[in-house]
């Protein structure tokens, strides 16, 4: 099987997450798409190459509870420019994208740049057919396009 077949694999099962209140689809974790992704092409770079900075919404947790809490718009960190560069079936492949901060007025900087970076992340694999899968719900057919030009 080749690595790009390999990374066209949709996740199943416990490695599946499902979707916070207010979201669809299912999700697979930050550590999950670094270990599949190890794990068929090695070793690989990464890197943030911009931080992005932006005001922010007012974030409310716990609205209208005794124990609200209110993080006021601010000035912070939303997002990231980041790139991966890996080799695929003897290629070397270079992907950016850009990676999203939710709720960046209720985090430190660093946790969001953390956050965008992982948002980033995700999305560099899924270019490279990792976890596509997820974004193309029921219309994905990638991985049975890839094993049909095979035979």
């Amino acid at each position: 099987m080749t690595d790009l077949q390999q990374l066209a694999v949709p996740f199943t099962g416990s490695l599946l997450k499902k979707a916070p209140a207010g979201k669809f689809g299912s999700y697979v974790s930050h550590s999950t798409i670094t270990e599949r992704l190890l794990s068929i092409v090695g070793p690989f770079t990464f890197e943030v190459t911009d931080l992005i900075r932006g005001w922010t919404d007012e974030v409310v947790i716990g609205r209208g509870k005794p124990d609200q809490r209110v993080y006021p718009a601010r000035d912070a960190i939303v997002g990231c420019i980041a790139r991966l560069e890996v080799e695929v079936d003897g290629r070397t492949v270079a992907i950016s994208e850009v990676g999203d901060v939710e709720g960046a007025a209720a985090q430190s900087d660093g946790a969001n740049a953390k956050e965008a970076s992982s948002d980033a992340l995700k999305r560099c694999a899924m270019r490279l057919g990792l976890g596509l899968h997820l974004w193309s719900q029921g219309d994905y057919f990638l991985d049975r396009q890839l094993a049909k030009a095979e035979q």
